[in-house]
């Protein structure tokens, strides 16, 4: 099956991302939403890191002093790992369910689980399914956005 080309209007604007990040909060804090899936997709919306580069994050990857995330990248080569930010608004739910998962690797899911959690939630919050490659894509826009900068958003995507 051939991959889909992303349009640049399935991106969702950075106030869908933090609609969909405080939704996803709020909804773990009313006992909706599992723990688990509000850290993959405040990881995903805020890290801009791949769905491959997710599953691969281990606990020791997290330095929750400085809140950085060191990612290993799959599509550079072998071994190759580069740093992002870890959001604060995140920080403490990751703490806190990293408290319950045994074993190093932080999520132990399909990639397909990962898709079918990003596609409930943006569904439900947003009112349209979102893939979580879209969500990598706000997240440099936003980076552009912000900085101008297009070496840094280089190095954090």
């Amino acid at each position: 099956m051939p991959k889909q080309k992303l349009e640049l209007r399935d991106v969702p604007s950075w106030r869908e991302v933090e609609l969909l990040v405080s939704s996803m909060i709020k909804a773990y804090r009313q006992g909706e939403v599992p723990l688990r899936d509000l850290c993959i997709i405040g990881l995903l919306a805020t890290t801009g890191i791949r769905t491959s580069e997710l599953l691969l994050l281990k606990k020791s990857d997290f330095d929750f002093g400085s809140n950085i995330i060191t990612v290993t990248q799959l599509k550079k080569r072998e071994g190759f790992a580069r740093q992002t930010i870890l959001s604060q608004d995140l920080r403490a739910y990751i703490k806190e369910y990293f408290k319950g998962v045994e074993g190093e690797l932080a999520f132990d899911l399909s990639r397909r689980q990962v898709l079918n959690i990003t596609h409930r939630y943006t569904q439900r919050f947003l009112g349209r399914r979102i893939r979580s490659h879209a969500l990598r894509h706000a997240y440099a826009i936003r980076i552009l956005e912000k900085t101008r900068d297009i070496e840094l958003c280089r190095r954090l995507i």
